[in-house]
């Protein structure tokens, strides 16, 4: 009878957390990848948004590999290794003095001020991306922390400036087709972004005026318009002007009163109902009468829109003397 022949039996004896040890950093150098690289492209997104595009051309020249000089060799003097050629010294050390072999642009730090350094022979400004527009010659870039900070404030305050003048237009708009004592004037009330800021102008139609003819003194119809208007300004701070027009209908040429006085009195009745109707006194900075200078529809100088109050809201800037 055969003996049956056993199989050897194969004993590994392994230590405890032995198996985690061998993959126990992996994660680790993998995470610190990554977050490397995410520092690396905002930091990138963040340098694309606050540099001009010079201050980008010297950035990506900093990390030219090929760096040769624009100038001056290290000597100095007659002999400091400047080619004969216009294009100055980019050339290699083996090209002969009288020609210049072009090779990459040296690497060169754009400063941020008005005198840039150009590549040799440039004498133009460098160009810039297709549709943008150059910043002006007289502009000041910020040189330093507090102001970069400055700007960026400034730019801050005028979105939010621009934000809630579209928010007071669009609650103007409502305020307008909602009101069924507005209903028959709804057409009065033109409303438009201007660069000074936010106009209103309240003008006068065939079937309604605020004040009578070659008169000062406001209706109530004009009044009520005043409320509204008041109403809805007073939810922002931006300072006020305010402005009388008149038609071309003049007065006698004897006549002491004439259109300049009639604008200018009904601009002034404008602000006493406006103040009276609650907006404070300090937020009114310009009160002018436009006579006929400005139709609103100029091809008709008689037209009765014309004759009209603007009352404008304006931005911080245009609110400066």
């Amino acid at each position: 009878m055969a003996r049956k022949r056993l199989e050897p039996l194969i004993i590994v004896k392994r230590r405890p957390g032995e198996d985690e040890e061998e993959h126990n950093g992996t994660w680790k150098l993998a995470y610190a990848d990554f977050v490397t690289a995410m520092m690396t492209f905002f930091l990138i997104m963040w340098l694309m948004n606050i540099t001009t595009v010079e201050q980008r051309k010297g950035i990506a020249d900093y990390f030219n590999p090929i760096a040769v000089s624009q100038a001056n060799s290290g000597a100095d003097g007659m002999l400091a290794g400047r080619s004969v050629d216009k294009t100055g010294s980019l050339s290699t050390p083996n090209a002969p003095g009288d020609s210049g072999i072009p090779v990459a642009s040296p690497p060169v730090v754009a400063s941020l001020g008005d005198s840039d350094r150009q590549p040799a022979g440039r004498k133009d400004p460098m160009p810039h991306p297709l549709g943008a527009k150059a910043p002006p010659k007289d502009a000041q870039q910020p040189t330093t922390r507090e102001e970069l900070e400055a700007m960026l404030d400034r730019q801050s305050e005028a979105l939010h400036e621009r934000y809630a003048l579209d928010e007071l237009e669009r609650d103007l708009r409502k305020r307008v087709a909602s009101a069924p004592e507005l209903k028959a004037v709804a057409d009065s009330v033109l409303i438009q972004q201007v660069p000074e800021g936010l106009r209103i102008q309240l003008t006068d139609q065939a079937k309604f005026s605020m004040f009578a003819v070659g008169s000062a003194q406001m209706n109530e119809q004009g009044k009520r318009l005043m409320r509204m208007v008041s109403a809805a300004i007073a939810t922002v701070p931006n300072g006020l002007s305010i402005s009388g027009h008149t038609d071309a209908l003049g007065y006698a040429a004897e006549a002491k009163y004439g259109n300049w006085e009639l604008s200018s009195d009904r601009a002034n009745a404008a602000r006493r109902e406006l103040i009276a109707a609650g907006v404070p006194p300090r937020r009114i900075v310009r009160v002018e009468g436009r006579a006929d200078l400005d139709h609103l529809a100029a091809d008709t100088p008689l037209d009765p829109r014309n004759r009209r109050i603007s009352i404008t809201l304006l931005r911080r800037e245009a609110a400066k003397p």
